[in-house]
């Protein structure tokens, strides 16, 4: 099993203060330590952020990360904008954000909010600093989206990438990386999961019975399956400011919010076999996730009266350790397999209507496919598909007696997804 990469991210503090040379010298060093390989830092389009920044971040070998959170410069201003990003380049950083929540009314000066032609207006300054961006190297990240915000987000997204697509920016589009806020609005980690495929039934506004929508922490499988549909390929992503609770600043200490945190840390240290999928706190992203970012803002937010260095270590580290504990007591030396699913084999061959079942739990958590009960018993784990014939309870027992986790699957491919989904 390959290791999912190590995706950790922080986003530095705003306040100007912790730019001092010791605010940088204290926190910069710990990221490394905390699992991080990125870090991201709030900009605008006037003054350049110090470059002892960059210099204290590719000292502690962090890759800096440009937000843009000003709303974009207007045409004429383009000159001056691209010596910032050259500038920038120069710098050492390899990834610029383009925006914040272009969605939101309070974003734009009262005359430039004009709904109809919102979307062209945003592209229009949004496509000149992206493809300047590529020429100089950097890569282009779409602005984040506000969950729901004034103009729906997933609508807004939507066409952004379809006037991207009929402008023939295909050159754009390759080199685009998408993003999105990772706030939890105070529901569970699985809130959405699956994306607008799964939940076909979510409507602007309104959240049907039943039905599930992208206002969850897994909002970005919302903008990865939106991107998927409208330009039939897998765009990357990031994920911004993860785990917080809503996006207002009217919150403070909770242990609720703590426990998510670390949660969404354990899913960035896992493996994805590792992780339960009957439980809805913890997570696992597919490889199109390029980082998961962490906002030092918010988890001071969070944190309250506790927040200090060594109360966020207490977060980071020590989901480190309880990670390495859990796999050290999983882990089971004497098996050669991790996870095993044991199909039934019948003298015409592999059934495509086995396969065709299983097809999702193959895709979501990989284990060894097989079909020999004695195969199947150098396994930690075995996921059997149900055939009384084949496998007999007398020989399921054996697998038991054998030290392999058994479980068997249900009959139904749609109950078999459900499982799946939790």
């Amino acid at each position: 099993m390959v290791e999912n990469p190590k995706i950790t991210g922080f986003s530095y503090f705003s306040s100007p203060e912790y730019l001092l040379q010791h605010e940088m010298d204290a926190w910069l060093p710990l990221f490394r330590n905390w699992g991080s390989t990125f870090v991201t830092i709030s900009a605008n389009f006037d003054v350049a952020v110090p470059e002892d920044f960059f210099d204290f971040a590719h000292r502690n070998s962090l890759d800096p990360v440009v937000h843009f959170t000003t709303a974009l410069p207007a045409v004429r201003d383009f000159n001056q904008t691209a010596l910032l990003l050259e500038r920038y380049k120069k710098w050492g950083v390899n990834y610029i954000i383009l925006g914040d929540q272009p969605n939101v009314k309070q974003r734009y000066l009262h005359a430039g909010w004009h709904f109809d032609a919102l979307v062209d207006t945003f592209l229009d300054r949004f496509i000149p600093l992206a493809l300047h961006a590529i020429r100089i190297g950097l890569n282009p990240i779409l602005a984040p989206m506000m969950p729901g915000g004034d103009y729906w987000d997933l609508a807004f997204l939507e066409m952004v990438l379809s006037r991207l697509k009929n402008r023939k920016m295909d050159d754009l589009l390759d080199s685009l990386t998408l993003s999105s806020y990772g706030y939890t609005f105070h529901k569970p980690l699985s809130w959405g999961e699956g994306g607008p495929e799964r939940w076909p039934g979510s409507k602007p506004y309104q959240t049907l019975e039943g039905q599930e929508d992208q206002m969850g922490f897994r909002n970005y499988e919302w903008v990865q399956g939106i991107s998927q549909r409208i330009t039939c390929q897998s765009m990357p992503v990031i994920i911004l400011d993860a785990g917080r609770p809503n996006p207002n600043a009217d919150f403070q200490h909770d242990d609720d919010s703590v426990h998510t945190l670390k949660n969404i840390i354990k899913g960035c240290q896992s493996h994805q076999s590792e992780v339960n999928d009957q439980s809805n706190d913890l997570i696992y992203f597919n490889d199109q996730v390029l980082a998961c970012i962490f906002s030092l803002d918010t988890l001071k937010a969070i944190l309250g009266d506790h927040f200090s260095i060594d109360g966020v270590d207490g977060i980071f580290s020590n989901s480190q350790i309880e990670e390495k504990n859990a796999k050290s007591h999983n882990a089971n030396p004497n098996k050669a397999f991790h996870h095993y699913l044991l199909l039934p084999a019948y003298a015409s061959g592999v059934s495509d209507v086995v396969l065709n079942k299983v097809r999702p739990l193959i895709k979501k958590l990989q284990p060894t496919v097989g079909f020999s009960l004695e195969e199947a018993s150098h396994a930690a784990r075995v996921t059997i598909f149900p055939d009384p014939f084949l496998f007999k309870d007398e020989q399921i027992n054996q697998l038991r007696a054998a030290g392999c986790k058994v479980e068997i699957l249900p009959d139904s491919g749609i109950d078999i997804a459900t499982v799946l989904q939790g």
